[in-house]
């Protein structure tokens, strides 16, 4: 493939979220991606769709992976499928870019991450909020040392999605959405936080349903603890008006985003610095990022391990909520998973 030539993709998963990810390419002309075909469970429900947006709608997955126009998938499928479907496409020499979380399990992470490792192909995980300005200016504070050294970080990420979910649908589904909003919502702020503060140790959560009407708990709260020695806390939820907040203190100062497109600074004197962003669409630049890495392994702002500490943390979160512990131990990643394709 040369490095004009488009990466042709096709969508797994029609629901909302896999249309606005093809609304979304659609409405970037220079991406380096173009979806051409698409796989639903539902193929009646999404022939307007596709007839709309030019896709070749095919039966299922397997037809995709046997079809040679196609060199890439694209899976915005129930989580609890993605290893096996990554696994599946790895094997057939398909890039994969898969929403988040990459998987519910760390060691079903570190497979399907293992067999695209093996079969050379690019396989990148749907952090969008990574390609946020205000988000990225926030990391460089970080990291030219502007806030010293980096002592806490507090996070949320609410919205009313559970008011819309039934035990019938797949995101309903407490197994598929452990720990309630963190698979929908506050694993975005997780994977934030691992960017900026590097991988964490230890959790405790709570999470509990208290306003839905499906099996979902819709408030969860976490606490984390760092490697680096930082502390954090986390909150999702399902039930209330939508809302996001990223804060990070340090020694010299902290740096807040109150939304997604503005960053608020303090040094130790208490003078304050207010910037507000142009909007962006990452969803579009995310899908544009995974093109650019499988067809000319340009860097991908979601690095392997990062993908797999986030997972290990997810993972542990669950198991927190699940048993109401007050420590659980986050695992980690296998050191043979190489980290060398970010």
């Amino acid at each position: 493939m040369t490095e004009t030539a488009p990466l042709r993709a096709a969508i797994v998963g029609l629901g909302r979220w896999g249309q606005n990810l093809v609304r979304a390419n659609a409405g970037n002309p220079a991406s380096a991606l173009r979806f051409t075909h698409a796989a639903t469970r539902s193929p009646a429900k999404a022939q307007d769709f596709c007839r709309d947006q030019g896709l070749a709608l095919l039966p299922g997955l397997d037809a995709v992976l046997q079809e040679g126009r196609v060199d890439a998938v694209v899976l915005a499928t129930p989580h609890s499928q993605h290893g096996a479907q990554i696994r599946r496409a790895a094997q057939a020499g398909k890039h994969v870019f898969v929403e988040k979380p990459l998987t519910l399990e760390l060691a079903e992470a570190e497979s399907a991450l293992a067999a695209a490792q093996a079969a050379g192909v690019a396989l990148c995980v749907g952090f969008n909020r990574r390609f946020l300005p205000a988000f990225q200016a926030l990391a460089g504070q970080l990291e030219a040392g502007a806030l010293g050294r980096a002592l806490h970080v507090e996070g949320a990420f609410s919205g009313d999605f559970g008011y819309h979910y039934s035990d019938q649908m797949w995101r309903g589904d407490d197994r598929e959405n452990p720990a309630g909003g963190m698979a929908a919502m506050g694993i975005h702020v997780l994977d934030a936080m691992i960017a900026l503060l590097g991988p964490v140790r230890r959790v405790s959560a709570i999470s509990r349903r208290a306003a839905v009407s499906a099996q979902l708990k819709d408030v969860t709260s976490v606490m984390l603890d760092f490697e680096s020695g930082a502390t954090g806390s986390l909150s999702t939820l399902m039930a209330t008006a939508g809302f996001w907040r990223l804060h990070v203190f340090g020694s010299q100062g902290w740096a807040q985003m109150p939304d997604q497109a503005t960053l608020i600074t303090s040094d130790l004197s208490g003078r304050q610095e207010r910037r507000a962003f142009d909007p962006c669409d990452s969803l579009a630049q995310e899908l544009d990022a995974f093109a650019r890495k499988a067809r000319s392994d340009r860097p991908y702002p979601v690095s392997p391990l990062q993908a797999l500490q986030g997972v290990a943390a997810m993972e542990a979160i669950a198991i927190s909520a699940a048993a109401d512990a007050e420590w659980t131990q986050v695992a980690r990643p296998a050191t043979s998973i190489s980290d060398a394709t970010a």
